[in-house]
């Protein structure tokens, strides 16, 4: 492992403690890494309550309708509808998990939900991840949000989509994805001079370049010349390799 590479890892490693002084891993597990993720989550959100309203009004609509049909109406239905109501409004108000889309769909994710898809895959993983690599997910969350921008006003046709789609649709989460398919007990463990947890770290650490390059050439308009570095295929992250184990 280089000296960048190790250089990388201590600053991570640094960030991670002052994360855990500060609230620590729960709260970094909840909280979404990207601005594009969160702002879907208050999309659910909002769209759930709007429902929610929508059928408690309708529940009262209903009962002043039957009220008016028959002249009346009991207290005994009345309490039975208000009861309805809160049932449907706890129901549909609950805090559901946001559905993590499959591999194979950010493989082919279209470049308007890409950044968003993978910032919730990633969101995901987190529990799996090594304290470390945590503050590098959530670096790249916001990277993405800015990668994101750039995307907007692309086709699906055009060259470069496909290739920022490799890297963040692809190389991003088969990194990840190796990693967590290591058992739990040697992930910590070396394996030659660095341990998975280090190289995933490292690796990490590259493809937060990588994007932030890929990011700068779209924003300066260098479609045509934009390239995902070769260290990206097959796996090869600048010669470090995350171990099956």
């Amino acid at each position: 492992m280089s000296a960048q590479d190790s250089d990388a890892i201590l600053a991570a490693a640094r960030a991670s403690l002052n994360n855990q002084r500060a609230g620590g891993r729960r709260v970094a597990m909840g909280k979404p890494i990207g601005k594009r993720s969160a702002a879907m989550r208050r999309a659910q959100t909002k769209r759930k309550a709007l429902i929610a309203v929508a059928v408690v009004l309708a529940l009262f609509v209903a009962v002043k309708l039957v009220g008016v049909i028959l002249h009346g109406i009991g207290l005994l239905a009345i309490a039975g509808v208000v009861l309805l109501g809160i049932i449907a409004l706890m129901a549909l108000t609950r805090s559901t998990p946001v559905k993590v889309p499959s591999l194979e769909q950010l493989r082919s994710a279209p470049a308007k939900t890409l950044v968003v898809d993978t910032q919730v895959w990633l969101e995901a993983q987190r529990p799996a991840l090594p304290a470390p690599a945590l503050d590098l997910v959530g670096q790249i969350g916001g990277q993405l949000d800015q990668l994101a921008t750039q995307l907007d006003r692309l086709d699906d046709s055009t060259p470069a989509v496909a290739q920022v789609r490799q890297l963040v649709g692809q190389h991003l989460p088969d990194l990840v994805g190796a990693y967590t398919a290591i058992p739990p007990s040697l992930r910590s463990a070396k394996q030659g001079e660095a341990s998975p947890d280090e190289q995933l770290a490292a690796s990490l650490g590259k493809i937060s370049t990588e994007i932030d390059s890929v990011t700068r050439q779209l924003a300066e308009g260098s479609i045509d010349q934009l390239a995902i570095q070769t260290r990206f295929l097959d796996y090869k992250y600048g010669g470090d390799e995350v171990s099956q184990g």
